[in-house]
């Protein structure tokens, strides 16, 4: 049994070997060891036949798919057999382990690569199985650099000078530079000095393979090659055609095809080609010029053009982009086609003249530029001229939207400047919800328009922001929230270090206003902040650190004005009593503890952690009844924030705290350190209750304990993950907010299943009389595969409380070598603002795509090929560190 096995082994071992060989044949471009033909002639010239040995072991002409084909066959089933899995699981062998790689690297020797022009996708090699590998071009001189021809024999006579032919045959190769010649027969004839082959011939380069079954004729003064029934291939690339006659110019790097066919397909199996007359392509250029073309589905003629510029590269240039179609239920069809226009190197313009079924005709402009390297930026417009669904205060219904976003940097990005501008007709309240417009900055349903600048160093930094909103609601809506432009904010923070010592100060002075208020006065309040802060690190040894830190908080308003505003928005506000000055001083005092334990666990591979973690704060109490909310709002609460101090999201209010903070964190890692688990577990005690409201008609909570807060984040195999979050309240025995998702995803197939699933207490309200109610959401993803060409995706998220759609979406995709069809449905909530309630908004279309040419989108739909729908993108909310 013992030789038995040694004599599969060796066997196996010998099959690897002898398969590496072949695949270094396979894949190789150009002879090891060439030899000339006038190394063989006879001194005196005196003998007319000549002999030339090659050192070739098979044919370039053997198809590349059948050489490579066999080659993986003959690999997988070595991989497979019995010898080679019991040498993989030899623990005594010392390179077995070893030996998958020193495999690949065989194989890697003469990798295969892509083309930069067309390349083909990952998901499509399968289809274009034994296209040739793309090479980098040489750079050469074409007159100085010699030809070289090897052979098996040359026969000819060159003591007669008016018949100067030498007839190369057997396994003919002709090279100059990076270009090589294949046939069985070429003749070289020094009166014409032209090279002929007399029988079917390949020639590759490294951007083309180009073969032909007819002779074809190369002259060497000229450059100039002639073939006829040739076909061609773009090396790398999914690009391949065929073509009655060709001509290649190598002096000028020019090539002409004659009744050509060109496609983006498989050539065994083209689903769509174009038939030019004549295509021309020239050294460097980006496309091609055709005349006379036909697009061809199948066999049938679908289009035609007296002209057309083909693509070459995919290097930006002019021209049509995919068409976007919609069709919505009892509106009609929508459309829009983008036109590109490369209009420099460093400036570009995208215009999209469309029609909206419900808006009539829309314009959207794109226009892109980097004049310089510290400088760029985009400007976004829209325009409607006519839209008869929307009803302004005179005849003008023209609507339109501009954006304007730039950047700018010096001194090595150390300084920054940026603008974000976004502006819609005045008056235009509903333009935002009536029109889908990207690239709007929105903030509390206004338009933001904002200027920033930034200075960074390492021990301090410098920003001033300029910011105002365009409102998006009547000001005659006194029951809408309106917020403060900043103009302007200026902060200024610096930080040090000494010993176990970290100082920082943190700086600002902000002038807010509103405009257009009471009497169409602009009102005016100003807020100045100072906070510095220390920190002490006490201890760090061992998985263990403890720090202590004092902070504090020196607050001046100016708020006169406030007098102006109405009782109704002063509750918005969050005050009811004010004073024109207010000045208000408090201190954080806290101390935070913090270890790791860590042990082996399982297979002794993965590593378990232990994360004890504790933190005491105090902050003491302050009236702020009197300062407004400026730019202060309630905050999400979960472990995280436990051990923070700031209760709100903005400093127009900061709470009173006492509290001691107890948090939990156990965490898996994998052999490589991955997190593969971890969950947290976190409860604040509260030794006095908070007492500062943010509204002054809201109720605070006199639990001494904070709600416990908990998540789980769990990646258990390979594909599958899990998260869970929840918020709840021991002594009422009730969450206040929990959430999970699972999602299970096969990258192999293409499989994926997710669920999700949302509650928030009191996180919604009723459309028609804005009672609160709880949000209670559920999600769905999934993505089937039904086999390789046919794919399924849907996604659903329903209220349940509200018993309301939120977002659902279907689609069916047929995804071919070449081309791909989707159908696609979606059913999304809209609100009519107007009449107060929700409406159903349903598209229905089409998606086509010829690949590498041409494409019909589906408008409206944003993720037309996977489960993003209009409202929510598809994501996984499992945070690790992996």
């Amino acid at each position: 049994m013992k030789n038995k096995g040694m004599k599969q082994f060796t066997l196996a071992t010998l099959a690897i070997a002898v398969s590496v060989a072949i695949s270094t044949n396979a894949f190789a471009l150009e002879n090891e060891k060439q030899s000339s033909s006038s190394e063989k002639a006879d001194k005196d010239n005196s003998v007319s036949e000549f002999s030339v040995t090659t050192t070739r072991i098979a044919s370039n002409l053997k198809p590349r798919a059948n050489i490579t084909g066999s080659f993986s066959e003959r690999t997988m089933e070595i991989m497979s057999s019995e010898a080679s899995s019991k040498y993989l699981q030899n623990p005594r062998a010392a390179d077995s382990a070893t030996f998958p790689m020193r495999l690949i690297n065989k194989l890697n020797e003469k990798p295969w690569i892509n083309s930069p022009s067309f390349p083909i996708r990952a998901k499509d090699m399968a289809c274009f199985y034994g296209v040739p590998s793309y090479r980098y071009p040489q750079k050469f001189d074409s007159d100085k650099t010699p030809v070289v021809v090897t052979a098996d024999k040359v026969s000819g006579k060159l003591n007669d000078k008016k018949a100067h032919i030498l007839t190369y045959t057997g396994n003919v190769e002709v090279t100059q530079g990076d270009k090589i010649l294949n046939s069985d027969i070429v003749v070289y004839d020094g009166k014409e000095r032209t090279l002929s082959t007399k029988s079917s011939a390949v020639i590759h380069e490294p951007e083309y393979t180009i073969s032909s079954d007819e002779d074809m004729v190369h002259n060497l003064d000229t450059k100039q090659m002639n073939l006829t029934n040739a076909a061609f291939i773009l090396n790398g690339s999914v690009i391949s055609g065929t073509a009655d006659k060709m001509n290649i110019d190598n002096k000028k790097g020019s090539k002409t095809y004659k009744g050509a066919t060109i496609s983006g397909c498989p050539v065994d199996k083209r689903s769509w080609h174009f038939y030019s007359t004549t295509f021309k392509t020239e050294k460097d250029a980006y496309f091609g010029d055709a005349w006379n073309d036909v697009l061809f589905l199948g066999k049938v003629p679908v289009f035609y053009t007296p002209y057309a510029q083909i693509p070459l590269t995919k290097k930006r240039h002019s021209g049509l982009l995919p068409v976007s179609l919609e069709y919505k239920s009892g509106e009609g069809i929508s459309y829009s086609a983008p036109i590109y226009l490369n209009l420099a190197t460093n400036y570009d313009a995208t215009v999209t003249p469309g029609h909206d079924a419900k808006r009539g005709n829309i314009y959207d402009v794109q226009f892109r530029y980097l004049p310089f390297n510290n400088l760029s930026g985009e400007i976004n417009a829209t325009y409607l001229p006519n839209d008869p669904h929307w009803s302004p205060k005179n005849d003008d219904y023209s609507r339109w939207f501009i954006n304007i976003y730039q950047t700018l940097s010096f001194l090595e990005n150390d300084l920054n400047f940026s603008i974000d501008y976004s502006k819609v007709r005045n008056d235009d309240y509903t333009y935002l919800s009536d029109v889908s417009q990207k690239n709007a900055a929105i903030t509390d349903s206004s338009l933001q328009q904002s200027f920033k600048a930034r200075y960074d160093q390492d021990l301090y930094d410098v920003s001033l922001e300029l910011r105002k909103y365009q409102n998006m609601f009547s000001t005659s809506n006194i029951s809408t929230y309106r917020p403060f432009a900043m103009l302007p904010q200026l902060k200024a923070n610096t930080y040090n270090s000494y010993g176990p010592f970290y100082f920082k100060l943190k700086t600002e002075a902000t002038h807010f206003s509103l405009d257009k208020m009471k009497n169409d006065m602009t009102l005016s309040m100003n807020r100045l902040h100072a906070e510095p802060s220390v920190r002490y690190l006490a201890y760090e040894g061992y998985g263990t650190s403890v720090d202590m830190g004092l902070t504090g908080f020196l607050t001046h308003y100016s708020q006169s004005d406030l007098e102006y505003l109405a009782s109704s928005y002063k509750s918005r506000l969050g005050f009811n009593e004010y004073k024109d000055s207010v000045t208000r001083a408090l201190y954080l005092a806290d101390v935070h503890a913090k270890s790791t334990f860590e042990k082996k666990v399982l297979d002794m591979n993965h590593t378990q952690t232990l994360e004890p973690e504790f933190k005491y704060q105090f902050i003491p109490y302050k009236d702020q009844s009197n300062i407004a909310l400026y730019d202060t709002t309630n905050r999400y609460d979960d472990y995280y924030t436990l051990f923070s101090p700031h209760r709100y999201a903005g400093i127009d209010r900061i709470a009173n705290i006492n509290m001691a903070t107890f948090g939990l964190t156990s965490r898996l890692l994998d052999a490589h350190d991955r997190e593969v688990f971890r969950a947290a577990l976190a409860q604040g005690y509260n030794f006095s209750d908070n007492r500062v409201k943010l509204r002054q008609t809201d109720t605070l909570s006199t639990n001494p304990r904070s709600p416990l807060e908990a998540l789980i984040d769990v990646v258990p195999f390979a594909g599958m993950s899990i998260h869970a979050q929840a918020q709840y309240n021991p002594d009422g025995d009730e969450f206040y907010t929990y959430s999970g998702s699972a999602r299970y995803t096969d990258p192999a197939t293409g499989y994926m299943l997710g669920v999700s699933y949302r509650y928030y207490k009191d996180g919604n309200y009723y459309v028609e009389n804005y009672k609160q109610v709880d949000l209670k959401q559920l999600g769905l993803e999934v993505k089937l595969p039904i086999s390789s060409s046919w794919t399924a995706f849907a996604a659903s998220y329903k209220d349940i409380e509200q018993s309301y759609n939120i977002d659902t979406k279907f689609g069916l995709k047929y995804d071919d070598c070449c081309y791909a069809v989707t159908l696609l449905y979606e059913n999304y909530m809209n609100m009519d603002w107007k009449n107060m309630q929700h409406t159903p908004e349903k598209l229905i279309g089409v998606q086509f795509e010829l690949k590498d040419l041409f494409a019909i989108n589906v408008r409206g739909i944003t993720d037309p090929n996977g489960t993003g729908t209009h409202y929510l993108p598809s994501l996984d909310p499992t945070n690790l560190n992996r």
